[in-house]
């Protein structure tokens, strides 16, 4: 068999490796003392103290082991592979004597190499992407659909110390490359990673003021100009966003004089045509400012001035998203200019930017600071992920393009090779009643197939035949992947544009390959007119993984008869397809995530079928109403429903005000808890639980109980890790928050913290099924993303779910948060959870006096107020993302819920102690709001003499010019 090592992994380093080798490559198991630890994990021992685990994989008809860690001393516990808190008995483990017959296989192994990189998965770069992963930066990669650009890039990123960023366009791709990023439990203490959309960066720069304009609400406000004398508003978007806001680096946007007199090639408008152009630009600019709406590319260059250099490297994934100024702000955060790297693919552009390689280049040549060089550029042309039949297909409309407008740039200049392991077909079909009805009957119900038209005013007609939740406009399907795309009169709709983009070209011109050529006449505007419409072709066939089925009304179009698609067939023999309740919900999670919330919707309402629960669920409004019913009215069943969502979240205020209304269960509330829990929360505790999966396919996985609680906060509240992980896996929501405003991740940190038994047994096993991987937060009008590795995450979160039960006993005595408020709640917190040295008392006392609002400090997130010596509470100005809302600290916990419970008390009610108990968190109360207030104060005054200076700096440069 042969050996692959691990990228990170240095043979010279492991006593023994080369000797163990030699064993393994003569299969003599018995000598490399291999044994099974676990599902395709194998631990082989190298001398008395040291392992290596391994899996086994094949490929081609050749085995393989992969050796994937290094363990000295027998760190199982220290495995990146192994579930913490495992125990492996090696004595109790038979020996391995031969290879795994089950082993699984691999996409592809580069045989010349004898490493292999990992992420979600095995990675093994060719011969390109090795050769680029060896180069140093700056670089530039440009590669087609499954050309493995993401994971090259993300491999690069691991070996960047000191402060990183991935940026892109969109949120998913984030937090997708971010999963693959950490996958494995990936860690390196060398640096700092932001993974950001280009949205969160312009935050993390200033959070601006209203919201971006996106094309929708464009195209809505130009319907409603009278008589423009241009019509093509989405052609009219591009040039806003690619010509007069996006190319210059100098000024926001051309002015008349500039945008009139641009070169022929540089606008998509014919020269006379663009006067009309400028004047509907005006139009727009007084619209985003009357509608509180702004513009990405103008905000961008008003960040020039405020954007720092903070990165040692910058990831920027689809850069063909993006315009030159928004790039150039990302590279201005950049503390040398030539730590980045960029890819990106011109041939999947539907975003309107007028993108080309050529003005990317150019931005580096007449900006010298960005220290770009025409040697930065590599091109990955080998397809990884759909199948040969989808790719060749794909190449035959490069070859068209080029034909029909000669090269873009010579980057953009190449075919695709296909090296997908999955074979596929690509069927031509006659747009019939019967075919429809075919595909529609057996493709449905199945998460495997989607619909993709050109426009979104096209999906009307297409679900009108199509019953699938899952169809699609061309902008939505960009980034998306499926086994099988139908592809519903793509051409038809836009005949007359296809028409005029097949023009003069022959079959003979598809079989010369690619050249590089110019188009010769420069004022023939085909090429920008045209290039969204052959683009989104392009995108569209290869959303499809293995399968394209593609329907046409009008099947005998030039275009089709030169992509030799010229016999349309009339019939279908397809097999019934289908798809589980739960791939249909993690198919509504995962097109929510994208933001494709339309679909998700559907999905949950045509598939799920799911139903509004019937019950008063308690929460803002209905929860103030009922509190007056209980306190005021003398309601007895509303006094009832206010003890039982007291005793729930332990509301000591509604706890306090039901003895004052001489409520008697209140007095002892734990035996109240118990009759709580066998009344409402039986099914969550029952081994199989079928009457809540019953509820959770009926009113959806994230449903509320009268508490306002969903399933997974309840689940996390009783510490029910079996629960938690069935619903994780049905990808129930863990950002949701409760009356508390609590996410079900802190409700586990708030029951850890004060039952000692709940720490040891349940939380080591849930917390990493809760935990998100951020959470972000928002600082002198800045967005933070706190990544969840960092002590301040935890922290942070932790004190959150600390602060209605810690403040009150502290608040008497005029204090907060102290350290040993937190040694006290961490102290049987298992290792897989806080590892020991963070809960060390010198190190959670540099970790709040670090984070100070006022102390200076590059990494301070200032998340804290220190009221007098070791006591801290929440910094008054700090706002969280909470449920896509910026939410100020202080509204989400609120200090007027806050009651005291003395320790010593048996019971929540005594007579003689009360009123003084009362008085004196009164008294604490006002001290907390007056301290809160006086910072605000002073925080806002200093905000108000920088504005001043900026002024009189603003005037005096008026005067001198």
């Amino acid at each position: 068999m042969q050996i692959l090592l691990y990228n990170e992994l240095n043979p010279a380093a492991i006593t023994g490796f080369a000797k163990w080798r030699s064993f393994m490559e003569a299969d003599d198991l018995k000598s490399a003392d291999v044994k099974k630890i676990g599902d395709n994990l194998y631990r082989a021992r190298l001398n008395r103290s040291d392992r290596l685990l391994l899996a086994f994989y094949h490929y081609q008809g050749e085995r393989y082991a992969l050796v994937l860690e290094y363990l000295k001393s027998h760190d199982y516990q220290g495995s990146r592979f192994l579930n913490h808190g495992v125990v492996v008995d090696e004595d109790k483990i038979p020996p391995l004597e031969y290879l795994p017959e089950d082993s699984p296989s691999l996409a592809y192994i580069n045989p010349q190499h004898g490493r292999f990189n990992l992420l979600d998965k095995i990675i093994s770069f060719d011969e390109t992407q090795q050769a680029v992963f060896n180069l140093r930066p700056p670089m530039v990669i440009i590669g087609s659909a499954g050309s493995g650009k993401t994971a090259l890039t993300l491999e690069k990123l691991k070996a960047c110390p000191g402060d990183v960023l991935y940026v892109t366009l969109s949120s998913y791709l984030v937090k997708n490359s971010r999963d693959l990023y950490y996958a494995h439990g990936y860690d390196n203490p060398q640096q700092h990673v932001d993974f950001l959309s280009f949205q969160e960066f312009l935050e993390s720069i200033q959070i601006p003021v209203g919201k971006p304009i996106n094309f929708r609400e464009f195209a809505d406000w130009f319907s409603r100009l009278p008589r423009p004398a241009i019509k093509d508003a989405h052609k009219l978007f591009e040039e806003f966003k690619g010509v007069l806001t996006g190319p210059s680096v100098e000024t926001a946007y051309l002015s008349r004089e500039e945008y009139l007199n641009l070169g022929i090639k540089q606008s998509i408008f014919l020269e006379d045509e663009r006067a009309a152009v400028y004047d509907i630009f005006s139009r727009y600019l007084t619209f985003l400012q009357e509608t509180n709406r702004y513009d990405s590319n103008l905000l961008s260059h008003r960040y020039l001035k405020r954007v720092e250099p903070r990165y040692d490297f910058v990831v920027v994934d689809e850069v063909q998203d993006l315009t030159n100024i928004q790039l150039f702000l990302i590279l201005k955060a950049l503390r040398d200019p030539t730590g980045f790297l960029l890819c990106g693919d011109s041939n999947q552009i539907v975003h309107p930017n007028f993108f080309s390689w050529s003005k990317l280049k150019s931005l580096f040549y007449t900006h010298g600071e960005l220290q770009g060089d025409t040697d930065l550029i590599r091109i990955l042309s080998t397809n990884y992920r759909n199948s040969p039949q989808v790719t060749a297909l794909a190449n035959r409309i490069l070859l068209l393009k080029n034909a029909r407008f000669g090269a873009i740039d010579r980057e953009s200049n190449y075919l695709v090779h296909s090296n997908g392991h999955v074979q596929g077909d690509v069927v031509f079909l006659q747009d019939r009643d019967n075919i429809r009805r075919e595909l529609d009957a057996k493709t449905r119900t199945s998460t495997r197939f989607a619909v993709v038209v050109m426009h979104a005013e096209q999906k009307a007609e297409a679900q009108q035949h199509f019953n699938t939740p899952l169809v699609f406009s061309i902008q939505e399907a960009k980034g998306l992947e499926y086994d099988n795309i139908i592809l519903y009169n793509f051409l038809s709709s836009e005949a007359k544009r296809f028409h005029e983009i097949s023009k003069g070209v022959s079959h003979a011109d598809l079989q010369q390959g690619l050249s590089y050529a110019r188009a010769k006449d420069k004022t023939d505007k085909s090429l920008e007119t045209y290039k969204f419409y052959i683009n989104a072709l392009y995108v569209a066939l290869t959303r499809a993984v293995r399968n394209l089925y593609w329907i046409e009304a009008d099947a005998k179009q030039r275009l089709l008869d030169l992509l030799g698609l010229d016999n349309a067939l009339d019939t279908l023999n397809l097999d019934n397809q289908g798809s589980s309740h739960a791939d249909w919900q993690r198919e509504a999670h995962k097109l929510e995530l994208q933001g494709k919330q339309e679909q998700a919707e559907r999905i949950r309402r045509e598939i799920l079928q799911q139903q509004v629960p019937d019950w008063e669920v308690y929460s803002g409004a209905t929860l103030d109403a009922l509190h007056h019913q209980a306190i005021q009215s003398n309601d007895k069943k509303a006094r009832l429903a206010l003890f039982e969502i007291a005793l729930v979240y332990e509301d000591r205020q509604f706890l306090h005000d039901l003895l004052l209304a001489e409520f008697k269960p209140a007095r002892h509330p734990d035996n109240g808890l118990k009759q709580l829990q066998q009344k409402y929360y039986l099914p969550y505790q029952a081994k199989n639980p079928v009457a809540l999966r019953n509820q959770l396919n009926k009113f959806g996985v994230d449903f509320r109980n009268p508490f306002n609680q969903t399933p997974l906060m309840v689940a996390a509240w009783l510490g029910n890790s079996t629960l938690v992980q069935e619903l994780t896996e049905r990808d129930a929501n863990t950002a949701l928050i409760d009356n508390n405003g609590f996410t079900a991740f802190q409700i586990a940190l708030q029951q850890a913290s004060k039952d000692e038994k709940y720490a040891r047994q349940h939380l080591g096993s849930i917390y990493q099924q809760l935990e998100p991987d951020s959470l972000s937060i928002q600082i002198d009008g800045r967005l933070l993303k706190l990544d969840k590795s960092s002590m301040e995450f935890f922290l942070l979160n932790l004190l959150i779910a600390l602060f209605y039960r810690i403040i009150p006993n502290n608040l008497v005595k005029k204090g907060a948060f102290t350290t040993q408020a937190i040694i006290d709640a961490v102290e049987h917190f298992p290792n897989n959870v806080l590892a020991p040295q963070r809960k060390q008392r010198a190190y959670l006392s540099s970790i709040l006096s670090k984070n100070e609002m006022s102390r200076v400090d590059r990494y301070n997130r200032k998340l804290f107020y220190r009221l007098r010596q070791g006591h801290y509470t929440f910094n008054p100005t700090l706002m969280l993302l909470v449920e896509n809302n910026w939410v100020n600290i202080y509204d989400l916990l609120k200090i007027d819920k806050l009651a005291y419970r003395p320790e010593n008390m048996t019971t929540w009610w005594d007579n003689r102690h009360q009123e003084y108990w009362d008085n004196e968190l009164a008294q604490g109360r006002a001290y907390l709001y007056q301290e809160l207030q006086r910072v605000r104060t002073l925080l806002l005054n200093d905000a108000l003499a920088m504005l001043k200076i900026l002024c009189e700096q603003e005037l005096h440069k008026i005067r001198d010019n």
